[in-house]
């Protein structure tokens, strides 16, 4: 019954005790009992015929693995297990945690298969802290200079674009001040003709009123008969304008003499003298010597008229 517990983790049934005590008895008595299948068909029984063929691991097969750690799986299914102890009697191998808790066993070729499909493999050897510590700070070393390179590197570029910026920004002003500059020029040179072109056209309205004025001088120093009137401005403000009658016109040396109103004061002006006085209002040819005259005589009249 021990082995019966020992084997199906339960008690054995009291009808199956009965029945073994009767077939011991009836062997005892040297009678022949009923003989009866003792085991269910075999698709009804699952067993592990490997146990029918045992066989063990070689001696020192498992030297240098025990004390050893391993990993089984990869990622979050990985397990690390301690190689504990090889049970020879049976070629299992005793499987530990870190706090020596029994994981579980594990045939010995199981272990060799699973050793052959790295489904199980041994940790490396562990290294010591301080080769870690110096591995550490040798690759941060490493980083932080390549980092500092690079940041040298990219300080370099940077200050080149700044450079190439300035540069292009330069240009680019240069250039804008010299179109700025040449449209100043342009507009300048546009201001100089516009203003030389007014002034032409000044000069020219200016010497075709001239002109104007000249032929209707002439034409009015032309037009002044014998006996005809003409008003001379003096130079000096303070003197009164000066009355003078064409008393003479000579017309081969195109001169005309003139007197005042009693005959006296005579003053001769060339034709071109007297267009010219015209012209810079300094004489007034006052009209006909006939139109004058009356004019006169109604004023010499009235004043008579007056006195009486």
């Amino acid at each position: 019954m021990d082995v019966w517990s020992r084997t199906f983790d339960q008690a054995l049934e009291s009808e199956a005790v009965a029945g073994i005590e009767n077939v011991m008895v009836s062997r005892l008595r040297g009678e022949i009992p009923e003989l009866a299948e003792a085991l269910p068909k075999p698709q009804a029984f699952p067993w592990d015929s490997s146990w029918l063929g045992f066989s063990g691991c070689q001696p020192g097969c498992a030297e240098g693995l025990e004390g050893g750690w391993f990993v089984e799986g990869e990622g979050r299914r990985e397990q690390r297990r301690f190689f504990f102890a090889l049970l020879e009697d049976t070629a299992e191998i005793l499987w530990t945690n870190g706090a020596g808790v029994k994981l579980g066993l594990q045939p010995w070729l199981e272990f060799e298969t699973a050793r052959t499909q790295s489904d199980l493999r041994p940790l490396p050897t562990l290294t010591p802290f301080g080769e870690v510590l110096t591995d550490t700070v040798t690759v941060l070393a490493k980083v932080c200079a390549k980092q500092r390179k690079q940041r040298e590197q990219a300080a370099r570029d940077a200050r080149a674009r700044a450079e190439a910026l300035k540069r292009e920004r330069e240009a680019a002003e240069q250039a804008r001040m010299v179109q700025e500059a040449a449209r100043e020029a342009e507009l300048q040179h546009q201001r100089e003709l516009a203003e030389q072109q007014r002034l032409e056209d000044e000069r020219a309205e200016q010497e075709r009123l001239e002109r104007e004025q000249t032929l209707l001088a002439q034409a009015q120093v032309d037009g002044i008969k014998l006996g005809g009137w003409i008003v001379v401005t003096p130079d000096n403000d303070d003197e009164d304008p000066i009355r003078l009658k064409l008393a003479v016109r000579i017309n081969a040396s195109r001169k005309l003499v003139f007197v005042d109103r009693l005959g006296l004061n005579r003053r001769e002006y060339i034709d071109n003298q007297l267009v010219e006085g015209i012209v810079s209002g300094q004489i007034r040819v006052l009209g006909s010597a006939a139109e004058f005259d009356d004019t006169l005589s109604r004023v010499v009249g009235r004043i008579r008229v007056g006195r009486n």
